[in-house]
């Protein structure tokens, strides 16, 4: 489906989306609805405890998750682009920082990313398209083969090779490499 508006649509609606990222197709749903997470981590048979990355396309996206500001010059060395950043919070629901006090982020320059994410208005959830502790679904058809239920934003991946380097903002510890 290439169909931006049914798409955006559906994460209000509170429904489960796929849609392409830098490096691997990604599941997401709107990060405030309680059900539509507890919904996505079912299906990806992933323990609420691991948390979930953020992805958007303009800091704004980023304002009910975590305060920025302090380290706003850090987070802009690799933003935009592909980087997750964890981050400090008190205000995320514990439904995505798996009761931690920490939120991982992700700044997209990706344009599929950033149209889904403008006219959606906010960030999104970001994990890959597929059951915890297997490969990632590499196309469309093998996404529609595994989640049969949910809208496919129908834009080509980035050129980016794999999932994106992890990084803890406060620390600078690398959590993954890319």
């Amino acid at each position: 489906m290439d169909n931006l508006t049914q798409v955006v649509e559906s994460l209000r609606q509170g429904k489960i989306i796929a849609y392409p990222t830098e490096g691997v197709w990604g599941l997401g749903c709107d990060p405030m609805n309680e059900k539509a997470v507890k919904g996505l981590l079912s299906l990806k048979e992933r323990p609420i405890e691991k948390g979930l990355i953020l992805i958007g396309s303009d800091l704004k996206h980023f304002d009910a998750f975590a305060k920025l500001q302090e380290y706003k010059h850090e987070l802009l060395t690799k933003w935009p682009g592909p980087h997750t950043w964890i981050v400090p919070t008190d205000i995320s629901p514990e439904w995505i920082t798996g009761g931690k006090n920490s939120v991982a982020l992700r700044l997209s320059s990706y344009k599929p990313v950033e149209e889904l994410c403008s006219v959606f208005g906010g960030a999104i959830v970001s994990t890959s398209a597929n059951r915890t502790g297997e490969i990632p679904a590499k196309t469309e058809e093998e996404i529609s083969a595994l989640y049969p239920e949910i809208d496919i934003y129908s834009k080509p991946l980035g050129g980016f090779e794999g999932a994106t380097p992890i990084q803890d903002v406060v620390s600078g510890n690398m959590v993954r490499e890319s």
